[in-house]
């Protein structure tokens, strides 16, 4: 297949603009499926033809609500007035039943222990920044298994006379960036290559060797569909995308063929109307848009209607009721699915036979802003004039999810995963709830449109006509925040489309000076995608007690060929006390060859296999060297740093300083000789805000993503020895 490349005039990531619409990437051009059907309605829906599904989902969720109801009492389970009175007969359709029974099921929900066993448990946040017992037996059980599999000494070509010492063994991290379905493909087919045999030519065998991996946006979709439906199988999870990918899940197609599955209402509006129930949150676009794009990404085509099996034999609480029936044939969504804590048993991670997942999500920290709770506002409280909080400039706080605990090391803070989403005082929950559906997570970690106002002003800025007129706007505004610096500030921080409202675990708990900016008068947390701070995960891995040694960072971002990728990691690795260089620098890329159409216009030139090979040759494998800043180099902006009671390193926003220095190896999505007429950046097909995919361009992706890190092999294997040799000779000068 020919692709044509061209600029879609969008650069990304999550730091740009949004279209008209509200969920994350636009419409395509290209893809205007969903606005068709919008327009159009749905002519299959039954009891209502002038409603299209997305209309008749919510319609039938305010019905199945108590306060919706017309006298405004709550009705008995199975006697709700649902409305069905008004329509017609459905036939017995999936959907019809769902809406009647959804209540119900929710009901059920919030107070069935065997379904949800974390309804008997209180949680407790924890206010240090040491990693948690699990974790570290984790860490302990994956360097055992990876010593006693073999799987470091086939990997390295050790000889068979070695004894690998499980102290040896190399902490290395695997990260994908955002960039929509191309994140999420690209990264997806990167583990896919990592998860083969082991093979001296390719990275297969590296799967085994990974002891954590982390995504930013679209890499997170990857994480969620593979540690849960597709049960650790790249493959299948790419085999799925394959089948389910040519409609956008925002459609009336995809939330239709969902919505007549097996309880597919349940898993596209029981999330929410649980929010609604516990009284305390008000679900937003944003939730709604969490659980239609994951149930449609989870939700298996009938050609791929038997996932495959869990990894894990023991029986697991409520399997029965997670089909919602039994003797349900065709697809359907399961409930386990859901739940990503139960990922700790379900991938194996107890025992270490697979890496640790962590997905990611930011908070916009404005130290001028007054969070308040009614009972204690902040404006009221002894610290609100304290210098930090006249810092005319925001930052973005991390958070992470991983099957074992939520949290932030700046805010120094974290609850059991399962908690999430209840409401705390004093650093103890205060209600007991089933652990929130990964969907609204999911949501919370993809959720672009909820960036700031400064994103959307970067597009529009950027794509302002050439000319006089478009000059004259940008002199002006560049003026204008040029004499304006605080207010400009504060102006790009504000956020237009509203973030979810989730309940904050620090509510009402101990403040400390420099930490928090008074955070915990807040009843409520917002959280947004992270690639609004950076597009890589290098944070989580960075945080004290992991000492990742060797940090793999898959980029799918549209700016790979700029070099824009490699400051921003400079950047950001002194927010965590680190000078990050490249270890053998590269000249930018020279711009693409030109040649003119048959109309005389510029395009970009079409590259033979040789030409791609020369141009991007060294580019797919760069290895970076972060190494600690002593306090004595760091610049005034930085300023100083302060060891806490804990004794982890700080600097003045309460951000953990890197206890050790690391090398990174960057893995840029690039054009590859194999596909030379493939460029991932600018095929119309390959934006970062098209979620529409045909079969024929997921497999292009694929091609090209698994011999583009494959081009890195030896760089990267190398880099796996020198660490091992450097950790056993410390080992052994220690013990002599």
């Amino acid at each position: 297949m020919a692709v044509q490349a061209q600029d879609t005039g969008l650069k990304e990531d999550h730091s740009q603009a949004l279209n008209k619409t509200w969920h994350p990437f636009g419409q395509d051009e290209d893809h205007a499926e969903a606005q068709e059907h919008a327009q159009k309605g749905d002519s299959q829906e039954k009891g209502d033809g002038k409603k299209n599904p997305i209309s008749a989902l919510v319609s039938g969720f305010k019905k199945l609500n108590p306060h919706h109801h017309k006298d405004g009492k709550d009705k008995q389970d199975g006697h709700e007035d649902n409305g069905a009175g008004n329509e017609k007969k459905a036939g017995g359709s999936h959907r019809l039943s769902n809406l009647i029974h959804l209540h119900s099921e929710v009901k059920r929900d919030l107070s069935d222990p065997v379904l949800y066993p974390e309804l008997e448990k209180d949680a407790i946040l924890r206010r240090d920044n040491t990693l948690s017992p699990e974790e570290k037996a984790f860490i302990d059980a994956r360097k055992k298994l990876i010593v006693s599999s073999g799987a470091l000494k086939k990997f390295l070509r050790l000889p068979e006379e070695e004894d690998v010492h499980p102290d040896d063994v190399p902490v290395i991290a695997l990260g994908g960036s955002g960039g929509g379905y191309r994140a999420c493909l690209g990264f997806l087919a990167y583990i896919e290559e990592m998860q083969q045999q082991t093979d001296e030519k390719t990275l297969g065998g590296m799967w085994d060797l990974i002891m954590y991996s982390a995504g930013v946006s679209g890499s997170c979709w990857t994480l969620g569909g593979l540690y849960t439906f597709a049960s650790m199988q790249a493959s299948f999870l790419l085999d799925h995308f394959a089948c389910s990918s040519q409609h956008h899940p925002l459609s009336m197609s995809a939330i239709d063929a969902v919505a007549r599955s097996a309880n597919g209402i349940y898993f596209q509006l029981a999330p929410i109307l649980q929010k609604l129930k516990i009284g305390h949150l008000h679900p937003g676009p944003l939730d709604l848009y969490g659980t239609l794009v994951t149930s449609h990404i989870f939700f298996s085509p009938l050609a791929l209607s038997e996932p495959p099996k869990p990894l894990s034999t023991e029986p697991d609480e409520g399997e029965e009721a997670a089909q919602g029936k039994k003797g349900v044939s065709g697809p359907s969504l399961r409930r386990e699915w859901f739940q990503f804590s139960r990922c700790f048993k379900r991938a194996g991670l107890q025992t270490g036979q697979n890496p640790l997942p962590l997905l990611t999500a930011v908070r916009h920290e404005r130290p001028w802003k007054d969070w308040h709770s009614a009972e204690e506002p902040f404006k009221n409280t002894s610290n609100h004039d304290a210098d930090e909080h006249s810092d005319p400039h925001a930052w973005w706080q991390w958070f992470e999810f991983s099957p074992i605990e939520f949290g932030s090391d700046e805010l120094e803070g974290w609850i059991p995963t399962w908690s999430f989403g209840r409401r705390f005082e004093k650093g103890t929950s205060t209600q007991k709830l089933p652990e929130r559906s990964l969907s609204l997570v999911l949501g919370i970690c993809t959720s672009a449109p909820a960036g700031p106002l400064a994103a959307w002003l970067a597009t529009l800025y950027r794509n302002l006509p050439k000319g006089a007129f478009g000059t004259r706007i940008r002199n002006a505004a560049d003026h204008w925040v040029e004499e304006h610096p605080d207010k400009a500030e504060r102006l790009q921080s504000h956020h237009p489309v509203h973030a979810m409202n989730e309940a904050n675990p620090f509510f009402g708990a101990e403040t400390k000076e420099g930490r928090g900016q008074g955070f915990e008068n807040s009843p409520r947390i917002h959280l947004v995608d992270a690639g609004m701070s950076n597009n890589l995960p290098t944070y989580s891995f960075f945080r004290p007690g992991r000492d990742v040694d060797i940090m793999l960072l898959g980029d799918f971002s549209s700016d790979v060929q700029s070099g824009a990728a490699l400051e921003r990691i400079a950047d950001f690795g002194r927010t965590k006390g680190l000078d990050i260089q490249e270890r053998v620098k590269l000249e930018p890329l020279s711009e693409w060859p030109q040649e003119e159409d048959k109309d005389g216009k510029k395009k970009n030139k079409t590259l033979s296999a040789d030409e791609i090979a020369e141009r991007f040759k060294g580019r797919y494998a760069r290895i970076l060297d972060a190494k600690s800043i002593p306090d004595e180099d760091r610049t005034e902006e930085e300023g100083p740093t302060h060891v806490d009671d804990d004794g982890i390193r700080y600097n003045k926003r309460h951000q953990p300083q890197a206890t050790n220095g690391a090398t990174l190896i960057y893995l840029p999505l690039l054009p590859n000789k194999c596909q030379p007429d493939y460029d991932p950046s600018t095929a119309s097909f390959s934006s970062s805000y098209n979620l529409v995919w045909s079969e024929e361009e997921v497999n292009i992706i694929r091609k090209t993503s698994r011999a583009d890190i494959n081009e890195g092999v030896d760089e990267i294997r190398k880099v796996v020895q020198d660490v091992y040799n450097a950790k056993k000779a410390a080992r052994l000068s220690k013990q002599s």
